[in-house]
């Protein structure tokens, strides 16, 4: 039996994490899934008060820049949004079972230009993948999405949620 892999998440400290969709099938390449998720984001980043500092959903998977709060730790986090996820689907679609990877991996920020890196890193995605030409055209990433992020609250000091999601144009 495999064991659990043990993930760090020390409040106030920002993690860049992946988590891939079971068998890479790429559920989240539809737009209603997409948003649903993104929809699960904001609600789950109300709920527990973590800071979310860029995210992309891609097709077959999801990375996220996210800061644990004192009160919710990174895997209580990550077990929220892909069981929250897979229940709110699972139900829309008719579907039943698991959707993504047991695991998911994360890499703690060390440093503020490392920070920088892992969001450059976040918004290109969409475009390395070729599912748009820049990543303010793709709209389920930080950079193009409706969701609003965290990063001027967390760059400025004390952060608090703030799920609400911009203005559709």
């Amino acid at each position: 039996m495999m064991g659990t892999r043990y993930h760090p998440g020390v409040a106030g400290y920002p993690y860049f994490v992946t988590a891939a969709t079971k068998g890479r099938r790429p559920i989240l390449g539809d737009p209603r899934a997409a948003d649903l998720l993104v929809q699960e984001l904001v609600r789950l980043r109300d709920e527990l008060g973590f800071a979310l500092l860029a995210y992309a959903v891609m097709p077959d998977h999801l990375h996220l820049l996210v800061v644990p709060s004192a009160a919710v730790d990174l895997s209580r986090i990550m077990q929220s949004i892909k069981g929250g996820f897979a229940r709110l689907w699972n139900r829309q679609s008719g579907s039943a079972g698991s959707l993504w990877q047991a695991r998911f991996y994360e890499s703690a920020v060390r440093t503020e230009a490392q920070l920088w890196r892992w969001i450059e890193y976040i918004n290109q995605n969409p475009v390395k993948a070729g599912l748009a030409a820049t990543p303010e055209e793709y709209p389920y990433c930080s950079a193009g999405g409706r969701l609003a992020v965290d990063l001027e609250a967390y760059g400025g000091g004390p952060w608090r949620s703030r799920a609400e999601a911009r203005p559709s144009g």
